[in-house]
């Protein structure tokens, strides 16, 4: 009995078993190389991501390091107003002159 249940589990095993036509496996292996083109070009995209991504942080930190470069410059070319204080003189003293005159021409 047991060498029958043997024997018929092996031939529904055996008969079971599903053979494919030559086209379908043509089919199938055109599937496969198609998909693996496919991951090919994502791992290369990927990759190209990657690189980006350190380009742009590399990018970031070259504006961080200008923007720094940048205050230390306005800090150095900042106009000081006891630079240009014999300037301020000149006027002052020019203009109250002129006005000076001005009023005394009038009044006389």
């Amino acid at each position: 009995m047991k060498k029958l249940l043997i024997i018929s589990l092996l031939l529904s095993v055996g008969l079971s078993q599903v053979t494919l036509s030559e086209e379908e496996a043509i089919n199938i292996s055109n599937n496969i190389k198609e998909l693996q083109i496919q991951v090919d070009s994502l791992s290369i995209v990927d990759s190209l991501k990657t690189v980006e991504v350190d380009l742009l942080n590399q990018k970031i930190d070259l504006l961080e390091e200008q923007v720094k470069l940048s205050e230390k410059k306005t800090e150095l070319v900042k106009p000081r107003w006891y630079e240009g204080k014999w300037l301020y003189f000149s006027y002052g003293a020019g203009l109250s002159f002129g006005v000076t005159t001005l009023v005394y021409t009038i009044i006389k």
